[in-house]
Parts: structure tokens; C-alpha cells; sequence
């Protein structure tokens, strides 16, 4: 499955699936949830536990950053399938 890479301020690497490779039965459990539990689910459900440690030691704003370049990496935005 292709990965994304993003590295962190810290400089520890964080690899996720693309968002296209995510699971569908993932976003499918998560639609009726509101935005911050879509978010918390998505990445729980598809970071590694080493990725979760890096991610859980970065700032909201560098959480940001790093949902902001795995979003256009993969082109796609959350909430949004690959036929919209």
C-alpha cells in the first residue's frame, strides 16, 4: 500500500496510508460522527502505534500542518471520496 511521509519538527518520520488507501469501512463507521471525532478515529484507526507516539508529542498547529500535507498529497479532502 503506498504510504505518506511527513516529517515532524522534531524530525521523526510519521507514515500513514494515502487517504485513498484508507479503508472505506473506516469513513464508513466515522460518517455521522462530527469533525473531531472523524479526525481522532481516522488517524487512530490507520497510525501506527509509533507514528501515534510522535504525533501525540506535536502541537495542535504542527497536527495541522501535517493533516494539511497528507490531505494534499493525496489530493483529497476528508469528507470527500476519490468520485466526488
Amino acid at each position: 500500500m503506498e504510504k505518506f511521509t511527513y516529517t515532524s519538527t522534531g524530525g521523526k518520520a510519521i507514515s500513514l496510508p494515502k487517504m485513498e488507501n484508507i479503508p472505506f469501512g473506516i469513513i464508513r463507521k466515522l460518517r455521522k460522527e462530527n469533525d473531531t471525532e472523524q479526525f481522532f478515529a481516522l488517524i487512530e484507526g490507520v497510525a501506527a502505534a509509533k507514528d501515534l507516539a510522535v504525533i501525540d508529542a506535536m502541537t495542535q498547529a504542527e497536527v495541522r500542518e501535517l493533516m494539511n500535507a497528507w490531505q494534499k498529497d493525496s489530493g483529497i479532502e476528508l469528507g470527500e471520496s476519490s468520485d466526488s
